[in-house]
């Protein structure tokens, strides 16, 4: 009677027009018991009539009853069940399993009830249409990571059967990486791409953690490079929004672009090495195209949204007094986007973001290059990026590919997911008969006779219930810890402990227990290992180096043999197909054992972040040993987006230090900061230091973080650009920047003339008085008592570089003090700058004569010598455009940098060009453009152009020549350097030649 209840219930729930039928009968049921007599024998009637008919509906309606034209329906209740199996399953599959495992439902429908495993192989999905706009303006808060599932959890989402994880090289030589249903699943793909004809494949790899999402995504890689596809495999990471609310709109919008460079940084490295493979591979891509498709994702990387276009007229009411160097640039596009839609009454055109157009470039571009070479891109934990912009921007970038292979990973979203647009595949446990093959296959294979190994593969089978990175590695455990044949009660002591099952609380001991004994056995005493991956989310060769050498006194042969030995242990997981970027614990252990270690063990945890901060801050700054050819090159890390990722992991780390090792890291981070600005910021705003901006503010909020509010004070409120900096210009901007370098100062208690001896304020120190000089100088009148006050910073700076990594800077000191007089006591300048040139030449710095030229020009004005500065501004000219693919160091692009250098040559040269013809100069103007075209003669000789009226200088880059230099202009560059170098090496000071002398 229960069950027939149950299943009158069960019919109903399905069925809401007759439950609700049947409600109202039992209230006029219970009517008829309170009014009695003739009521009450016809309502009993009517009931007993309607539930005959329902029961006969129910019952034609069963499973296997169903019509021609019915939904088949298969509904599957159990509970603590041990094995479960459905074959032949028809239309609907409802499951409801609590506390089972080892579930198995084949030759289901594509369709499936939403709580119901999906069958394998997997069932297609019809691709939606073309993406709306990815990026909405207001991105709101991000979702909360995905708590660790329970094992049955991921029964009761289960999809087909998935595949262990790689166990360790040894064992692979008597069986293979993967199990049947992986192979299957590999298949499928794998057939579908080779199928295509042109046509779109997209399959969603879904999993959770620890079921075998990323080696199937590795072997399906495998299997398209081995087709000639170009594969570009990455792997997505959180955005660094930090606590709740710490960050604000603008912070949330930085750490969203820095999650989606990183992305496209990871697809030029793929690219790099397609057409540049290491060791003795074969490439993928051709060498020209390969550098073509390199240098347009870095200038998508790059891009800045275009502003909206604006069909209104505009009236600019501009009053100028006493100036003599005017530019109106910037004006507020929105403040005429709304006034030219007021004037059409429409509403204003909404400006697109930073994200949305570098999601459109980055789609185009790839979509463009998939329908000329076969392409595929991958990309594993799409979960790590859910209910962010990032995941809109990467599902819009592979709805948009319409001709290559695409395949992403992820775990189960909570809740309604977006649409992907994949055919979906999803990973569960391991069916039983398959887990104790794959376990006792291995065990075979190392020495166990059969009945022994599939008793110790029965007992695997029990204790991880079929969990995939479970089966893996406690088959390389029992393999590698017990002797051969022994028996299934030893297997389980040794996985368990004690513990009930093998991912319960303190059963994954064991594999800290092998992990660790294994350390033991080559350093030859106790090591603990396997803290140190716990906390680490990306372990390198040198940081695993330097990490056990400080911790544990391990050398670095005996930790670059662990290394090489974690790298092919089945917990550990690579970092997509990139196999020099380091690995990282198995997310599945990393996550569950990291909250562990920090719950039971909070000292030690906080001193092991400590030990990975101080190695990763040593990286951080200059103060690592340099393997580059000058002080000056290595600022070019800046630049490097390894280096940048590296500093993400350094602020994780930071993160987590103990208040009392917080502030020595608060020091670093200025000092990173503070470098930063000075390379890039001080001429061009960079992303770079907005990044660290969002990063910094994302810190623990019960740290006090008044600094970071300081540092985006002086970002903020320094005016970039020389050509933009005029004393008594923007006094409102320097005095904001000088307040921000005075409450750093306060801070970090800098004092003028006071070198710090502490390495992070040293540096600090140095850039901060030149800084403050600036802010000084340009803040101010521009009197006498100005450049005196100004200098007294400059000098203290200057004072301060004694040590060989600091001369650089202790030069454009120099230089600054130099230039403070060069258009009021050209005599005194002069003196400051003796020598300098050739200082600059030392260290390599190929900017700073650049500057000495138009310095030296202002001198030669103030000295009533037009064609010494005439001459001086063409050599700087030439130095500008070598500067473009010679910086730091040879063979880099042409960027935002060097084209303000080369627009700030040309506009100084203009303005006093006016200057002379304004004194009647024309004919030192013209014979200063005579001897400058004879000067670069050469270059339009090689160009084929002619340079008309002019000075004679090339034009600066369009926007189309920065980040690359695989064009004419870069080209031409290149050429300059190789074939005017002569007159590259001269003094910025020597005259030029009068073209009748030649």
């Amino acid at each position: 009677m229960a069950d027939a209840l149950t299943g009158v219930a069960e019919g109903l729930k399905g069925e809401p027009v007759l439950l609700a039928g049947f409600g109202a009968m039992l209230l006029v049921e219970g009517a008829g018991v309170l009014r009695g007599g003739t009521f009450l024998l016809v309502v009993s009637l009517m009931l007993g009539a309607y539930v005959v008919s329902l029961a006969t509906h129910l019952w034609v309606r069963r499973p296997g009853r169903e019509g021609a034209g019915a939904e088949p329906r298969t509904d599957l209740r159990a509970r603590g069940t041990g094995r479960v199996k459905v074959r032949n399953a028809r239309g609907e599959v409802k499951a409801r399993l609590r506390s089972s495992h080892d579930i198995d439902i084949a030759s289901g429908p594509a369709a499936t009830h939403p709580t119901a495993p999906v069958a394998g192989p997997p069932a297609a999905e019809p691709a939606p249409p073309a993406p709306p706009e990815p990026v909405p303006a207001d991105p709101g808060p991000s979702a909360p990571a995905d708590p660790e599932p329970s094992v049955a959890a991921v029964a009761a989402v289960a999809v087909p059967p998935a595949a262990a994880l790689a166990p360790e090289p040894a064992a692979d030589v008597a069986a293979g990486r993967y199990t049947p249903s992986l192979a299957r699943a590999r298949d499928t793909v794998l057939a579908a791409a080779r199928g295509t004809g042109g046509s779109p494949v997209h399959f969603e790899i879904v999993a959770d953690s620890g079921c075998g999402k990323t080696l199937l995504l590795d072997e399906v890689a495998a299997g398209l490079k081995d087709d000639g596809r170009l594969v570009l495999f990455i792997t997505a990471g959180a955005p660094q929004y930090g606590s709740a609310g710490s960050l604000g709109p603008a912070e949330r919008e930085m750490a969203d672009y820095a999650a989606c460079r990183q992305l496209i940084d990871a697809i030029v490295a793929d690219v790099h090495r397609a057409y540049a493979p290491d060791d003795d591979e074969e490439p993928l891509l051709d060498a020209d195209a390969g550098r073509e498709l390199e240098t347009a994702l870095l200038a998508v990387r790059d891009v800045r949204p275009p502003a909206p276009s604006i069909t209104a007229n505009v009236n600019l009411d501009v009053r100028v007094e006493d100036s003599s160097h005017v530019q109106v640039t910037g004006v507020e596009e929105a403040a005429l986007a709304a006034a030219a839609a007021a004037a059409e009454g429409t509403a204003p055109e909404r400006p697109r973001s930073r994200l949305t157009e570098m999601q459109g470039q980055l789609t185009q571009l790839l979509d463009r290059f998939a329908r000329t070479w076969p392409t595929a891109l991958l990309v594993d934990d799409v979960h790590a990026v859910a209910g962010t912009p990032v995941e809109q921007w990467l599902l819009a970038v592979l709805r948009g590919l319409s001709t290559a292979v695409v395949v992403h990973g992820r775990r189960p979203a909570v809740g309604e997911g977006p649409a992907t647009g994949g055919r979906r595949i999803g990973l569960g446990l391991l069916p039983y008969e398959e887990t104790t093959a794959f376990v006792a296959e291995r065990l075979v294979g190392a020495g166990w006779q059969e009945a022994a190994a599939g008793a110790a593969a029965e007992e695997v089978a029990l204790l991880t219930r079929g969990h995939p990175i479970g089966v893996a590695v406690c088959s390389a455990i029992v393999r590698d810890s017990l002797p051969a044949d022994s028996s299934a009660a030893e297997v389980r002591l040794l996985m368990l402990g004690g513990a009930g099952h093998w991912d319960d609380d303190g059963a994954f001991e064991a594999v800290r227990t092998y992990v660790d004994h294994y350390a033991a056995g080559i350093v030859g005493r106790p090591v603990a290992l396997f803290d140190p991956l716990v906390v680490l989310r990306r372990c390198t060769a040198p940081i695993l180096v330097a990490v056990l050498g400080e911790t544990e006194g391990v050398t670095e042969r005996q930790a670059s043999r662990l290394y090489d030995w974690l790298s092919g242990c089945a917990f550990v997981t690579p970092f997509d197909d990139d196999v020099n970027e380091g690995w990282r614990l198995h997310d599945y252990l990393r996550e569950n054992l990291d909250r562990r270690f920090l719950r039971t063990r909070p000292a030690e945890y906080a001193g092991l972040h400590a030990t990975i901060e101080r190695h990763y801050r040593a990286g951080m700054n200059f103060d690592a040993e340099r393997d580059e050819g000058s002080w000056m090159a290595a600022g070019a890390r800046y630049e490097d987006p390894a280096w940048q990722r590296d500093s993400k992991e350094w602020l994780y780390h930071a993160a987590h230090l103990p208040r009392a090792d917080f502030e020595s890291s608060k020091r670093a981070m200025i000092r990173l900061f503070v470098e930063a600005f000075f390379w890039w910021d001080t001429e061009v705003p960079s992303s770079y230091c907005d990044q660290l901006v969002a990063a910094y503010r994302a810190l623990p909020a019960d740290r006090d973080l008044r600094w970071v509010e300081w540092l985006d004070q002086l970002r903020t409120g320094y005016v970039a650009g020389r050509t933009n900096q005029a004393p008594g210009r923007d006094e409102e901007m320097w005095e904001q920047a000088a307040e921000a370098l005075n409450d750093i100062a306060g801070d970090l208690r800098l004092r003028c003339g006071r070198v710090p001896a502490d390495p992070d304020l040293r540096r600090i120190y140095i850039l901060h008085c030149q800084l403050q000089g600036d802010a000084v100088w340009f803040g101010s009148g521009g009197t006498e008592e100005d450049r005196e006050r100004a200098a007294v910073w400059y000098r203290a700076s200057l004072d301060a570089c004694t040590d060989e990594d600091e001369l650089w800077m202790g030069n454009w000191a120099a230089w600054q003090i130099g230039d403070l007089w060069a258009g009021t006591d050209p005599a005194r300048a002069r003196a400051l700058l003796d020598g300098l040139e050739d200082l600059a030449a030392d260290e390599e710095d190929n900017e700073l004569p650049l500057w000495l030229a138009e310095t030296f020009a202002d001198i030669a004005w103030a000295e009533n010598d037009p064609r010494r500065a005439f001459d001086a501004y063409a050599r700087a000219g030439l130095r500008a455009l070598a500067y473009h693919v010679r910086q730091e160091t040879y063979g880099q692009y042409p960027n935002r940098y060097s084209d303000s250098l080369h627009r700030g040559v040309l506009t100084r040269l203009g303005e006093r060009e006016r200057q002379a013809l304004d004194a009647g100069l024309t004919e030192e103007v013209a014979a200063a453009k005579r001897r400058s075209r004879a000067l670069f003669a050469p270059y339009w000789r090689y160009v084929g152009r002619e340079p008309g009226d002019t000075f004679g200088i090339p034009d600066p880059p369009d926007a189309a020549d920065l980040g690359t230099d695989l064009t004419e202009f870069a080209r031409a560059a290149k050429w300059v350097i190789r074939h005017m170098g002569d007159e590259l090496e001269k003094s910025v000071e020597e005259p030029l030649r009068d073209p009748a002398d030649h």
